[in-house]
This record gives structure tokens, C-alpha cells and sequence, in this order.
């Protein structure tokens, strides 16, 4: 939704008559209001009690935001971007023992905690930008983040890159209804790890060259925790739409050191290919080294995934397959096979569904399967 200047000095010069101020210059500024809700039923089983979760959609969370750009001089425009979500039951943090959160921002991994908000922050961005390139400073997405979950499937919400979005917080058990030896849940054994995601950054990203375009970024990703990233992302033709991009990321969770936690890094990228023939290949790969937090813990985690799809009129359908090692413990290997399907017939209303197989190997454990199934939609304006 669009409000022109007019409209906009309208609104704005209401609003701050009722303040007690008169001042108002709204010159060729254009505002965008925009939203989505995405909600879903989800299905899941660990094999030894199954249960129907009320949910929002992780892949896409339901959120609304409003962003304002204008030229400020000749070749240079301004911009800025407040971006909140509201999620009620994340379909990534639900589990048996807790089906209900309300209205949540998690504060860690899946299977993490929660804390308990209204309104949780995810751009609050100021912007230059001209010919030759832009500077983004503030809470946003950082240089490589979504670097590994490029999609052009149309399944993306029912079986995207990130599986543990969906039933990411159900534990592992034996078929006895015990939590199975070492412990953890889909989302701490099977995660695809995409770099840093969003933080207090400070990023450049240069002008689009031939298709192609780079980003490197610094910022505070935790409390003690500063971030550096890069990426190379691509965008062109090739029988078809073609994307494809390389990331890298470092994290220095603490200072190093026998008793310290090692700087994490991680690397990867991923390509999607859509035929014109609507026949389509996507693939992502991660590798993140010292994800065990402190030297005595420390391991290298890789996870990779591939997804096959058709694009047929106002339908999608993919399946996909991906296996991540070494994420919780050493010697895990979680495995995960999916399907996915998207009904699109308008661009602002989605209907989707999908089936997940989720599978453990850890040494000498036996962890019964998790199934997650979802139906939902997501509404945008």
C-alpha cells in the first residue's frame, strides 16, 4: 500500500496538529505500509505421541512494516525502513511439552528459550544510496544472510532451505517415550545454519554489475559477540530465471583462548535454477566451524540440501532432500526428506502444504523418527 506525498502530508500534519505542531514537509517522499499474516496447522509425531500445533509460520513469519525513500540531491536518495513481526506459536519453537507460547521472540537456537514480548524488532534501518551503491546502518539483515536459502521453486514456505523451520523444537525420543542418550531436538541436530541472520550492522553493497552484486557488512550480533560479512550474489538468465550466491561470516563469540569460546565462521551459498519449462533445481550448502561454542566443545558442523520442482500455472511442487553432521554432538548425522506444495493464484494470497521425515543417526542411539505435516496460508498486503 502506497501513500503519495499529498496523502502522506495529510496523515502526517494530522497527526502532528494533535502534537501541537504545525511544521510538515513531506516533498517528494513516498511511504510504503505493508504486511503479511501466515498462519498454519501443523502435524508432528516423534513416534511415541503425535499432537496438532495452531501456529505461525516460521519460513515467513507473520509481521508489518513501513519503509520511506525520496531523493535527498541530484544521484542520491534516502531511505528507512521499521519492520516488526508478531509471531503467536513460532512453528520452529511449539513442542509437546510447550504447544502454546502466545505472542514470542526467540532469544536463541530452536529448542531455546522464548521471551514473552508484543513486538520483536527486525529492521530498524537508515539508507544512502546512489550510483555507486548503498550503505544500510542499523538493525537488518547482515551482508550474508539468506546467502544460503536462495528458492526459485514456489514451494518456499512448505519445504524451503531452513527444514527445522517446521517442528524445529520437538525433541528426540526412544519408542518408549524417552528423551533419546546426548539429548537435543530437530532444530539443534538438523539446522542449516544461514550466517548471521539480522543485527546492529553497518553494510555496503555495491552496484549491480552484469548480474552480479557483492555485499560486506560489521556489527554487534550479541552482547559479546561482533560479526563480520561477505557475500557474491547472482542474478541473470539462463533458459529461464537463474540466482546464485556465496557467503562468508565470522563471529567472535568471546575472547580465545584454553578457557574462551573460538571465533565461529561460516561458509556457503546456494544456487536455484527455474527452467522456462517450469522444471526446477535448487541447492544450499553450509559449513561452520567452531559451533561448539568453547575449545573443549568445539567441531565443525556441514549441512547440505538439494530440492527437485515443477511450476505449472498458478501451482508448485517440489521435493527436496538434506543431511546436516556434527551439529549437536559428534558422530550425529540428521537426515530429512520433504515435499511441498503451493497453490498461488493471485500474487498477495498463498495456500501451501507439505510433509516432513525427519531422521537421526547418532552412535549407539536409537531415536525414532519425526514426522511434521502443515497446511496454512499466507496473506500479504
Amino acid at each position: 500500500m502506497k501513500l503519495q506525498k499529498t496523502q502522506l502530508a495529510a496523515a502526517v500534519g494530522a497527526a502532528l496538529l494533535v502534537a501541537g505542531t504545525t511544521s510538515v514537509n513531506a516533498q517528494n517522499l513516498t511511504v510504503q505500509l505493508y504486511g503479511q499474516v501466515n498462519r498454519a496447522l501443523m502435524h508432528a509425531d516423534d513416534g511415541f505421541r503425535s499432537k496438532w500445533f495452531h501456529v505461525d509460520g516460521q519460513p515467513s513469519s507473520t509481521r508489518f512494516g513501513i519503509m520511506g525513500t525520496s531523493q535527498i540531491a541530484p544521484g542520491l536518495r534516502a531511505g528507512a525502513r521499521i519492520e516488526s513481526e508478531m509471531k503467536s506459536n513460532p512453528s520452529d519453537l511449539v513442542s509437546f511439552a510447550t504447544p502454546s507460547l502466545g505472542a514470542v521472540a526467540p532469544t536463541g537456537v530452536a529448542g531455546g528459550s522464548a521471551g514473552t514480548v508484543l513486538f520483536a524488532e527486525r529492521w530498524l534501518d537508515a539508507s544512502l544510496e546512489g550510483a555507486w551503491g548503498r550503505i544500510n546502518m542499523g538493525q537488518g539483515s547482515g551482508a550474508a544472510d539468506d546467502a544460503s536459502t536462495i528458492d526459485l521453486s514456489g514451494t518456499g514456505l512448505a519445504n524451503g532451505n531452513c527444514p527445522t523451520d517446521w517442528g524445529g523444537s520437538i525433541a528426540w525420543q526412544t519408542s518408549a517415550g524417552v528423551a533419546v542418550a546426548g539429548g537435543g531436538a530437530v532444530g539443534n541436530t538438523h539446522a542449516c545454519n544461514d550466517f548471521e541472520s539480522r543485527y546492529d550492522r553497518l553494510m555496503y553493497t555495491t552496484p549491480v554489475f552484469g548480474g552480479l552484486r557483492a555485499q560486506v557488512g560489521f556489527g554487534q550480533r550479541t552482547a559479546v559477540g561482533e560479526a563480520t560479512e561477505a557475500s557474491v550474489w547472482y542474478s541473470g538468465k539462463l533458459m529461464g530465471d537463474f540466482q546464485a550466491a556465496i557467503g562468508w561470516s565470522t563471529v567472535n563469540l568471546g575472547t580465545p583462548g584454553p578457557a574462551g569460546s573460538p571465533d565461529r565462521e561460516t561458509i556457503g551459498g546456494s544456487f536455484s535454477w527455474l527452467h522456462t519449462s517450469g522444471l526446477n533445481f535448487t541447492f544450499s550448502y553450509t559449513q561452520v566451524d567452531g559451533i561448539g561454542g568453547t575449545n573443549a566443545a568445539q567441531r565443525d558442523a556441514t549441512f547440505w540440501w538439494g530440492k527437485v520442482g515443477y511450476k505449472f500455472g498458478q501451482h508448485a511442487i517440489a521435493v527436496d532432500y538434506g543431511t546436516t553432521e556434527d551439529n549437536l554432538l559428534v558422530g550425529d548425522e540428521g537426515k530429512q526428506y520433504g515435499i511441498g506444495y503451493t497453490w498461488n493464484p493471485i500474487r498477495w494470497f498463498e495456500l501451501y502444504a507439505g510433509y516432513r521425515i525427519f531422521q537421526l543417526d547418532r552412535p549407539a542411539v536409537s531415536a525414532e523418527d519425526v514426522t511434521i505435516g502443515m497446511i496454512g496460508t499466507r496473506i500479504r498486503f
